[in-house]
C-alpha cells in the first residue's frame, strides 16, 4: 500500500512564543513540525474524538443479488 503524502497546516504564534517553543525543541532534541504533530494526535486522542469514515455506495462484486 502506498504511503500518503502528509498534508501541510500553517501555525502562526507570536515572536515570544515561537521563541519559547523553538527554545524547547531544540533542548529536548525534538523537530518542530514532530512535535506539533504528536501534539496534535495526543489532543484528538484524548478528547476521543474520531471521523466515521466512508462507506462504500456499491455491493461488493461477485455476491448474491
Amino acid at each position: 500500500m502506498p504511503r500518503k503524502k502528509p498534508s501541510k497546516i500553517t501555525v502562526l504564534l507570536d515572536a515570544e512564543e515561537f521563541g519559547r517553543f523553538e527554545a524547547y525543541c531544540e533542548s529536548q532534541g525534538f523537530k518542530k513540525s514532530t512535535l506539533i504533530a504528536r501534539l496534535i494526535r495526543e489532543h484528538l486522542d484524548t478528547a476521543r474524538f474520531q471521523v466515521q469514515k466512508a462507506l462504500p455506495l456499491t455491493a461488493p462484486s461477485g455476491g448474491a443479488r
